[in-house]
């Protein structure tokens, strides 16, 4: 067996412990129900020899009949048992199997590092946990379960060929091993073509996912022509790539259905000369001749059939190493094993010769050395592009620095395990996600066990009763897809009370404010000024009033903490702060 996938094998078990539990029962059924087919045969070849080709009629020959018959039906019923019992365990199995692997990659999607997100589509994650194991559930259901009877009824069929005949048995053997040999080489050929389908097919989930997401966008700007041609062409891909796997197979199953001819013209041929005396030393007679022309139709249809599943097989094996890949993706998540918690009270950062580059030709962070005060209240300024987000993201450990360190309450941040981190730590950025539920269950998402009360209660503390009242149904307010029922401040008004109710002690805003309509402006910004309260805070700011009411603002120029101080003692200096406030001061007066 091929050692990629015996380690597939081992990986699945390691993940579904029941994939072997059982499986002498499983041979057991399998040959049960192969030997049951094969019966049949064997009956035949008794009341020819016994009967049908004795030249005499009577009750010997009713008997012998009849008992033919009645053995042949039950082996039938017998297999048809068999069958059913091992159809339903081999079922169960390997979707429970499969069931294993799909939560395991959901589960591991979440323990990527965040930055993965941002450098691979968000179709391709989705592929892997739907399409790709869909793949396998197909083939395990259509043919993987076949394949372990057939594999049975060979061994079976092939073993009896021996007793009647071994000259015979080895040409059928050997042919088939020829055929076998050319469409184990032709498979390679359809394992990368359907490998090259898989991604296509990815591709393709990207380009649609895209598509509906930025319709609103794709018709404002009449661009429908051009994102239309695009997936187009992606579905275009996707047809060649199918097509291009079709000849393999098409060549294969050719080959399967010329070994199959070749085998039966040949037998016939030996038996026809055994049968004219012209081949004296082997021995056969009329029934075991028919009976080794069924067997080997119960030889090389299941030959044929399990080549065919093989190659079919392909694509779910390109499936399932693509899960296999993105299990196999080093995880950033900390546990209670390998972790430690935050300290109680209140967090400070340091950070001490912080680098981080996104590639080796793109440092966003330079050389930053910076202490933030517990329940210190930082803001963060600077143009596009100097950092401000990416200094954000590493405070959250959604990025970790290329070099130096980062610690929070004295702890460093790549050993605080995730749940003290997520009770600890909040982020709200500039807009948050909505699912489609109530109110309530978007604000309670971060806090499992959170009551209709205890929601009710932060929204009083936030200013923001009055406001939940409001809507139509209040707490039971349903957001709709990415919260579209919702304008873009009242959004982020639930994203600050999910943030509330977790009752973080490091606060980041990045740009929180910078989407919110004006009619909801007033409202998020007491609503802030409440979450902010007794909080160590950092602010990404895109207005200048914010910096002119926190406690230290910082100037990020190209990747360099190039200022900081106060609002007063940054004007005073004169620097590029002072500038920007200035450029800001004069925009807002027009």
């Amino acid at each position: 067996m091929n050692e990629s996938v015996v380690s597939k094998i081992r990986v699945t078990r390691a993940l579904y412990p029941g994939l072997l539990r059982g499986m002498w029962l499983t041979v057991v059924l399998a040959f049960v129900a192969a030997s049951g087919r094969i019966v049949v045969p064997l009956t035949v070849q008794y009341a020819l020899d016994h009967a049908l080709l004795q030249g005499n009629a009577g009750k010997d020959n009713s008997t012998v009949l009849l008992t033919a018959v009645s053995v042949g039906a039950l082996g039938v019923a017998a297999a048809g048992a068999a069958s059913w019992l091992l159809n339903r365990r081999l079922i169960r199995t390997s979707e429970n199997a499969l069931a294993a692997v799909r939560i395991a990659a959901f589960t591991h999607i979440f323990r990527l590092p965040p930055a993965r997100f941002d450098d691979t589509a968000r179709g391709s994650l989705v592929a892997r946990v739907t399409s790709d194991v869909d793949t396998v559930s197909q083939f395990v259901q259509t043919g993987g379960v076949t394949l372990v009877a057939n594999c049975a009824q060979m061994l079976v069929a092939s073993s009896i060929m021996l007793v009647y005949s071994w000259q015979l048995a080895l040409l059928v053997i050997g042919v088939s091993v020829v055929a076998v040999v050319s469409m184990r080489l032709i498979q390679r050929v359809i394992a990368r073509r359907f490998g090259e389908v898989r991604v296509a097919v990815a591709n393709l989930y990207d380009g649609v996912s895209d598509m509906v997401n930025g319709a609103e966008v794709t018709r404002s700007y009449g661009a429908d022509a051009r994102i239309a041609a695009r997936v187009d062409g992606l579905i275009d891909t996707t047809r060649r790539s199918l097509l291009h796997t079709q000849l393999p197979l098409g060549v294969n199953m050719s080959l399967g259905e010329a070994a199959s001819g070749a085998i039966t013209t040949a037998v016939v041929l030996f038996g026809a000369a055994v049968g004219t005396g012209h081949i004296g030393w082997m021995d056969l007679t009329a029934g075991q001749l028919v009976a080794f022309l069924f067997l080997i139709t119960f030889f090389v249809r299941p030959l044929q059939f399990s080549v065919s599943i093989l190659g079919e097989s392909q694509s779910a094996v390109a499936g399932l190493r693509r899960v296999f890949h993105l299990l196999s993706e080093p995880s950033v998540a900390v546990d209670t094993h390998t972790g430690v918690p935050l300290p109680v009270g209140g967090i400070g950062v340091r950070m001490r010769g912080v680098d981080f580059s996104y590639s080796p030709t793109k440092r966003a962070i330079r050389h930053l050395d910076l202490d933030i005060e517990p329940h210190e209240h930082v803001a963060v300024v600077g143009e596009t592009g100097s950092g401000k987000t990416t200094f954000a993201k590493l405070l959250t450990r959604q990025l970790l620095p290329t070099q130096g360190t980062i610690e929070l309450g004295a702890t460093d941040i790549r050993t605080i395990t995730d749940g003290s981190f997520a009770r600890r730590v909040a982020i709200v950025p500039q807009e948050g996600f909505l699912f489609d539920r109530t109110v309530f269950e978007n604000i309670a998402m971060g806090s499992p066990g959170a009551t209709r009360a205890d929601v009710m209660d932060v929204l009083g503390d936030l200013g923001l009763s009055a406001w939940v009242q409001g809507l139509g149904n209040g707490l039971d307010t349903v957001v709709g897809t990415r919260g579209d029922a919702l304008s873009a401040g009242e959004r982020q008004l639930v994203a600050l009370a999910r943030t509330a109710l977790v009752d973080p002690d490091l606060l980041v805003l990045d740009e929180a404010t910078s989407g919110v309509d004006p009619a909801t402006d007033v409202t998020v910004q007491r609503a802030l000024g409440h979450l902010t309260k007794g909080r160590t805070t950092v602010t990404i700011a895109h207005r200048m009033i914010t910096a002119e009411t926190a406690d230290t603002v910082l100037l990020f120029h190209d990747g360099q903490l190039v200022e900081r101080g106060s609002h007063a003692e940054l004007i005073s200096a004169g620097g590029r702060y002072a500038a920007l406030h200035r450029a800001w001061s004069a925009m807002n007066s027009l």
